[in-house]
């Protein structure tokens, strides 16, 4: 059940929002803790104006609430509000037996929530943790606690997939968004989310309307695959607006999430990735090289270039490809062929890796840029190409060159005399769509490859060795152009 949080702080307030919640919500819960006051009359004329199941909350703030009496005063309030007979109540773990027990005995239509909350960790006994609450019966068990990281987040989620039926887990924080969204692949009852971005009762939580409308909640169950971008950062990144809109037109049982991953975390990431239905993930930066160390297989040609950007779960083992150099090449070569061309290519991580990489393939002469120029020597060694230090930029520009690619995440990597007028320039970022870099390179004359058409090209790639035998692939692309269209129409990109 998708429940929508009310925090008022009035109650004519809390009327317009309740109205709003009833196009998202199954349920929703009153955060009476919020409320500016405690108005019993008004709380029973909004009980008798509206028929959908409410939760009652009045927390304390030694359990992240509003609530600032004395604890002695909040039970007398919440006495109260029992009478009013809600379909739920919310209680603190900490409450008490022998309340809860009065409340049961004396409304034993009222379905119990006793929950948990930690805003310092996730900890490490999840299972005795709950085993204790068992011992005080309700009808739900919520346990909210803090994600430090992608780690913590995907512990509690592991361990709530293998649960009962009467458990809420949430992992609160921005690295525990990812348990919010899959709610439903967990078993949760219930999945609690904010009327809008200013509405959120609790770190992390999301809009009713992103988890109906960008990862289609409604249709997700225990079967529902994962797929994901991960990498460090993720947050700018339009994939999950992309991919969850192809998704939802394919018809496919599975939704896309961004989660931050640090090189450091990769081999706890992995173990517990496999044991729960992640069946592809996008690889973005730092980790397309650091990555290559801790997968079970690797596509000859990935490990060629010595770099992935795309994974596959596949009978337990997750299998390395890379579809970034194809994709960047495709893109290019709907402009021109790049046989006998040359090409400079600004930076030397991953994606830079596999554009050379792909580039020589396909007859291009390539050197290699990078601020760090015994990196860019490296890449060059392994690649049988030319490489050098950035400030080589000049002598470049002076011999003259076809194609020039920022691999970088810098806006602007060289000065602006260095882009040629009769050359093809490409930004391989995405989002903004128009770089300062490719705005310099437009005034100049240049043609112009975006990002959008490189991502467009590798995520076909990835969707290839993903949903091969269940989509169609000439009308995927159709599918998937328009969407990224209009993520940049709506201002995502």
């Amino acid at each position: 059940m998708l429940c929508v949080v009310i925090k008022g702080p009035t109650f004519q307030e809390a009327y317009l929002q309740i109205s709003e919640a009833l196009l998202y919500a199954d349920l929703i819960e009153l955060r009476l803790d919020c409320f500016a006051q405690l108005d019993f009359a008004a709380l029973k004329n909004l009980r008798t104006h509206f028929t959908i199941p409410m939760i009652f909350t009045l927390r304390s703030q030694m359990q992240g609430g509003g609530y600032v009496q004395a604890e002695e005063r909040r039970l007398a309030d919440i006495r109260r509000l029992v009478a009013l007979k809600p379909e739920y109540l919310d209680l603190e773990n900490h409450i008490g037996v022998d309340f809860v027990e009065e409340i049961s005995s004396q409304y034993p239509g009222i379905k119990l929530i006793l929950s948990y909350h930690n805003f310092a960790e996730t900890p490490d006994d999840l299972e005795g943790l709950y085993s204790n609450m068992r011992m005080i019966p309700a009808f739900f068990y919520k346990i909210a606690v803090t994600a430090h990281n992608c780690l913590d987040a995907l512990r509690l989620i592991c361990w709530a997939k293998q649960s009962d039926e009467k458990l809420i887990a949430i992992s609160m924080g921005s690295h525990g968004q990812i348990s919010r969204i899959l709610g439903p692949l967990m078993g949760s009852p219930i999945t609690y989310a904010a009327l809008d971005e200013d509405q959120k009762s609790a770190p992390g939580q999301l809009s009713a309307k992103l988890l109906l409308g960008l990862y289609h909640y409604r249709a997700l169950n225990p079967h529902t695959a994962i797929y994901g971008l991960i990498g460090d950062p993720v947050d700018q990144s339009i994939s999950d607006k992309t991919h969850n809109s192809f998704i939802t037109a394919s018809a496919l049982d599975a939704v896309y999430v961004k989660i931050q991953v640090k090189p450091s975390e990769l081999f706890e990431f992995l173990k517990l990735a496999k044991q729960l239905p992640f069946h592809g993930l996008s690889v973005t930066m730092p980790l397309k090289e650091q990555i290559v160390a801790f997968l079970d297989v690797i596509d000859p040609q990935a490990l060629d270039i010595g770099a992935v950007n795309t994974l596959s779960f596949q009978s337990g083992k997750v299998v390395g490809f890379n579809t970034d150099g194809i994709g960047a090449l495709n893109a290019i070569e709907k402009e021109c062929q790049v046989a006998g061309k040359r090409i400079v290519i600004i930076g030397a991580g991953g994606s830079a890796r596999a554009i050379a990489f792909e580039a020589l393939r396909r007859g291009g002469v390539v050197t290699i840029l990078n601020r760090h120029a015994e990196k860019a020597i490296q890449i060059a060694q392994c690649l049988n190409c030319i490489g050098k230090g950035l400030e080589s930029m000049a002598a470049c520009a002076e011999a003259g060159y076809d194609i020039l690619i920022n691999c970088t995440p810098v806006p602007l990597p060289i000065d602006v005399e260095y882009i040629l007028p009769q050359a093809l320039v490409m930004d391989i970022t995405t989002n903004p769509k128009e770089t300062e870099f490719l705005k310099h390179a437009k005034e100049k004359g240049c043609r112009i490859i975006y990002g959008y058409q490189m991502f467009i090209e590798q995520a076909l790639g990835q969707f290839n060795l993903w949903f091969r035998d269940n989509i169609d692939l000439d009308k995927s692309i159709k599918t998937f152009e328009t969407n990224v269209a209009e993520a940049q129409r709506s201002g995502l990109e």
